[in-house]
């Protein structure tokens, strides 16, 4: 199955939010800075070289998303800031950094860890 496309952006995030349940916050986040400083590796998510695109973004059992060129990775980028951050947050970092402690909180309140 090909990867989505920019146009397709929502139906990738809902795609992830729909798959990877309690880390689909860091799925996104690491999206979002591969999409910022080009670098492939940052485990959860591949970026990889894509004679058709720029850039393809794909983890494990994701048929991923396709940036054709330099200017549908900043509209990328521009996407997940006002989808994810709007006026709540100042960046994506403070939206990962909120979503990650959602996800601890939670945690403790189900299995009853301790504080970190």
């Amino acid at each position: 199955m090909e990867p989505w496309t920019l146009a397709q952006v929502d139906q990738w995030l809902n795609w992830i939010h729909r798959h990877h349940d309690d880390f689909d916050y860091r799925y996104i986040y690491f999206a979002y800075l591969a999409a910022r400083i080009p670098e492939p590796g940052y485990g959860e998510i591949t970026v990889t070289v894509d004679p058709l695109a720029v850039a393809c973004f794909r983890g494990s059992h994701d048929r991923g998303l396709r940036l054709a060129d330099e200017r549908e990775r900043v509209l990328f980028r521009e996407h997940l800031e006002r989808r994810y951050c709007g006026d709540r947050y100042p960046s994506m970092q403070a939206w990962e950094t909120a979503e990650d402690e959602a996800f601890v909180e939670e945690a403790q309140w189900k299995f009853g860890w301790g504080s970190r």
